[in-house]
């Protein structure tokens, strides 16, 4: 896989962990990778992310497959670009906070 596709992805992977207060441990954990520096090596686009771990991957970020991949085929949302970690979590919980007020208006 292309280089910069893997360092684009693992960047847009570590805004999200950063977003969601995870340490690369907890990550690892919650995702089913042998530990940190599995995480670390996707983060930096050293590794590829097989298929089969790309949904735990995703679920543990509150993310989904589909936006993993959208990032790897430059169909990223420009609604985050040039986000750092904190604004990006700030959005997160807002869009949450639309979707439950979406709810219960339904």
């Amino acid at each position: 896989m292309n280089e910069d596709r893997l360092k684009r992805l693992g960047n847009y992977i570590k805004l999200l962990r950063e977003s969601e207060g995870l340490s690369q441990e907890e990550l690892a954990k919650r995702s089913g990778f042998a530990g940190r520096a599995a995480i670390s090596a996707i983060e930096k686009g050293k590794n590829n992310i097989s298929i089969d771990k790309l949904p735990d991957l995703a679920l543990a970020l509150h993310t989904t497959p589909g936006k993993l991949m959208d990032v790897l085929i430059e169909q990223t949302d420009s609604l985050t670009d040039g986000l750092n970690a904190e604004n990006i979590s700030r959005l997160k919980s807002y869009a949450d906070y639309l979707r439950s007020t979406q709810e219960d208006h339904s």
